[in-house]
């Protein structure tokens, strides 16, 4: 034990979240590298920190590492380079199967104090810095149970949209459009999304320069809809209440309430592209539609 305890390892940066200049200098004489090269990692948001480091120094270092918000990894030395890694997020249909699931992350991967809570919310259970090949023998596991909903997202390409945990005021909404125009980001124009396609680093800095407003990222690949119909639009009366008994989500509805029901869910558990896809093929008809977020498990409560 004492070995592998001594054995060299790899260091990288996987995430970071402020104390930018402290940071860079602690990097700097920790880790050998110059304080250039400490700022460029940071400024990327991952990166090799060290291709050898001793593994007792390493570990020496995580609690200090951790409390300047830097994520990092040790790793067999010659391992594969940081932006290479994967998040594994994994979510339930119905949360009173949670124990059942608890106890196999417990089993397989040792992950413990987990409880239904754990798989709630907008992107469920995440499992981070996996390897691409153990990311996928992951997911093929926890697809064997019933109603267990696994999603790969791979650092080098992820993207988050940006969301608010409640309707933000006019002054707050224009002071996130301010900071989202200066960094370059995109501006809504999908479900409730308030900001579109960020990667880590921009979103960490967004959450950071404005950590009052109850912002939250979720990564495009975790991320699931609901498709709602909002409005008959271009159809008739008739038209539309033939189309809409005709869907299962509306057969306990009267005919003669149909339009005071509005808004409607009819697709849930969607992925992103799929709700554009759903959403494009309603407008198509000439229904009108919105789609939404998941954000917690029972808000899902559709037939699968």
């Amino acid at each position: 034990m004492s070995q592998v305890v001594d054995e060299d390892v790899q260091v990288s940066l996987l995430a970071t979240s402020g104390f930018g200049v402290l940071a860079a200098d602690v990097l700097a004489k920790r880790f050998g590298v110059t304080l250039q090269y400490a700022e460029s990692i940071l400024e990327q948001g991952y990166g090799l920190l060290s291709p050898r480091f001793a593994n007792r120094a390493a570990r020496e270092a995580l609690p200090l590492l951790a409390a300047l918000g830097l994520r990092v990894a040790l790793q067999p030395v010659e391992a594969m380079p940081p932006d290479e890694f994967c998040d594994v997020a994994v979510r339930l249909r119905d949360l009173r199967n949670a124990p059942k699931l608890c106890a196999q992350l417990e089993r397989i991967l040792g992950h413990t104090g987990l409880n239904a809570a754990s798989f709630d919310g907008p992107q469920g259970y995440v499992v981070s810095d996996l390897s691409p090949a153990r990311a996928e023998w992951l997911c093929d596991t926890m697809r064997r149970m019933s109603g267990v909903f696994c999603a790969i997202s791979e650092h080098r390409t992820a993207l988050h949209d940006l969301f608010a945990e409640k309707p933000l005021s006019v002054t707050n909404h224009a002071e996130l459009l301010r900071h989202l125009r200066l960094m370059g980001c995109g501006i809504g124009g999908f479900g409730d999304a308030l900001g579109l396609g960020l990667d880590r680093r921009v979103l960490d800095r967004i959450l950071r320069q404005l950590p009052t407003l109850g912002l939250f990222g979720v990564d495009r690949a975790f991320q699931r809809y609901e498709l709602l119909v909002t409005g008959k639009g271009a159809l008739s009366v008739q038209e539309f209440a033939d189309f809409m008994t005709s869907r299962p989500a509306t057969k306990a509805i009267k005919l003669c309430n149909l339009m005071k029901s509005l808004p409607l869910t009819l697709e849930g558990w969607l992925t992103r592209p799929a709700a554009k896809q759903f959403q494009g093929d309603y407008v198509s008809i000439g229904i009108q539609t919105a789609t939404r977020l998941v954000r917690k498990t029972d808000e899902a409560a559709i037939n699968s």
